[in-house]
């Protein structure tokens, strides 16, 4: 894809986001999906500078507070990180990225579930290392060891955008 196609989709797709969030919904939550990272990552990084949007890495923000946690604690204990760091950040939105930890399967998380209710305090714009298809969420591709698909997300009608 040509850089000047690259930015088009890239300002369409933010656009699309404020006028999202501009209505009123039950979970502000708005999903940006790719399964390259890397493209993911550059977006996000693009759409933060150009519409002013806070941004949490949030595998860096669970990786640190996680480290001496008991296992145990550890379901219980992201939860509550996740949400204290996007109360700190708050107001949205917030470009939440690097959220591959929020899958493993050790953390026994729902990471569209945790997402959705974080977005109820401040609204989030997600990079969804994934895809949305024929209705169905994916994160991940088939291959990757923590797979996941959603049949319902119950986000709105737009609120998963493929970049």
């Amino acid at each position: 894809m040509s850089n000047t196609t690259e930015q088009a989709t890239l300002e369409a797709a933010g656009n699309l986001v404020v006028r999202q969030l501009a209505n009123p919904i039950v979970y502000p939550c708005i999903l940006l999906t790719h399964i390259d990272v890397g493209r993911l990552a550059a977006a996000g990084c693009t759409l933060a500078q150009r519409f002013g949007w806070r941004q949490l890495s949030v595998g860096a923000q669970l990786s640190a507070a996680l480290l001496d946690t008991a296992p145990k604690r550890r379901p219980q204990k992201a939860s509550h990180i996740l949400t204290d760091a996007i109360s700190e950040l708050a107001p949205g939105p917030i470009l939440c990225g690097d959220v591959d930890l929020l899958f493993e399967p050790s953390l026994q998380l729902d990471p569209l579930r945790l997402l959705r209710e974080a977005s109820r305090l401040t609204p989030l714009v997600v990079l969804w290392p994934g895809q949305y298809q024929a209705h169905v969420l994916c994160y991940a591709v088939p291959e990757h060891t923590h797979y996941r698909t959603w049949r319902s997300t119950e986000l709105c009608d737009g609120c998963i955008i493929g970049l």
